[in-house]
């Protein structure tokens, strides 16, 4: 319901109270009424959706740097819609069977919802044990031994970065609680009851799918008020200086692999078959020439070859800007 007046009527507000009682009335009479739907939710303001929305891109890009590690592979998430029905919509628009994952969100009173296709966690967990991550073609609820894998390894991820997510606005705890198959036996909150739905879409493995996030009203109702663009903004702030220390040392002890090529020649498949011990293969470097270090597939650093007692060794001479040089 649009609870502002406009102008105009702002206007003639002010106008009629300088006259009559009776042309008061007949301006009130001419300002148009609001139509308002009961049977749809509107608890949420705008800048309460848009504070949510923040929230939760935010969360997409962490958990996506996460989960390509994981599966070794890109996966991108990312915040489609946000809406608010209620909690009987809700269920009812989900599927069956569905992976239902029930998080605490302590200390805030009650329950979140994240819902995902039994397809799309198949192929998760296909990808997480060493496969390509394929679908299986039919769809059915997870298996225990399915089930202990998901809820380590994707599950479990999707609560602590939400938490992280969430701490400008309060610290809470998303803990797994349960995992459910059938919607109807969520019992989270009545059909009646005012809810969010935040859907993430995914990208993996050339399959398109999302997540769906259902937070009650009831439980996010003590921290509304903080919650809107303009906190969000300013809650940010600089990099935790231990943080960035400990991540500093963890890329420092990253093992890269390092090669000197020397040269290269060409042969015939003749000429390698004939190859006997003490035969000589001329390189197509000079000797005086400097020798490429390749970090990776990368050509980093020239240098010139050289002994150091009795090992092999090269000197570094120059670094290169680019792969080009």
């Amino acid at each position: 319901m649009e609870d502002i007046l406009t102008q105009s009527e702002i206007d003639l507000l002010i106008q009629a109270t300088l006259q009559p009682q009776d042309a008061l009335q007949e301006v009130i009479d001419n300002i148009t009424d609001a139509s308002y739907d009961f049977t749809k939710p509107n608890k949420f303001s705008k800048d309460q959706l848009r504070g949510l929305q923040r929230i939760h891109e935010q969360f997409s890009r962490a958990y996506s740097g996460l989960m390509s590690a994981k599966f070794r592979t890109h996966f991108e998430l990312k915040f489609q819609a946000i809406d608010q029905l209620t909690f009987g919509e809700f269920v009812r628009s989900l599927p069956n069977p569905s992976v239902l994952s029930i998080f605490d969100a302590s200390p805030l009173p009650g329950s979140i919802v994240v819902q995902l296709s039994p397809d799309s966690a198949f192929i998760m967990h296909d990808r997480l044990c060493g496969g390509r991550g394929e679908s299986y073609g039919f769809t059915r609820g997870l298996s225990d031994i399915e089930m202990v894998v998901f809820k380590r390894q994707v599950i479990a991820n999707f609560g602590k970065i939400l938490s992280d997510a969430w701490q400008d606005i309060e610290k809470i705890d998303f803990k797994l609680m349960q995992v459910e198959h059938n919607p109807q036996f969520l019992q989270l909150a009545s059909d009646r009851d005012v809810v969010v739905v935040v859907s993430l879409r995914f990208d993996f493995n050339e399959v398109t799918d999302s997540f769906n996030i259902c937070i009650p009203f009831r439980t996010i109702e003590p921290v509304l008020s903080r919650i809107n663009q303009h906190r969000l903004f300013e809650s940010l702030s600089p990099p935790d200086p231990e943080k960035l220390a400990q991540l500093r040392e963890k890329v420092k002890s990253a093992v890269l692999p390092i090669e000197v090529e020397l040269g290269a020649a060409v042969v015939t498949v003749n000429e390698l078959l004939t190859l006997e011990v003490g035969d000589v293969i001329e390189l197509d470097r000079k000797r005086s020439e400097n020798v490429d270090v390749k970090i990776g597939s990368l050509t980093k650093f020239k240098a010139t070859p050289g002994k150091l007692g009795s090992k092999l060794g090269v000197v570094i001479t120059s670094i290169c800007e680019s792969q080009e040089e």
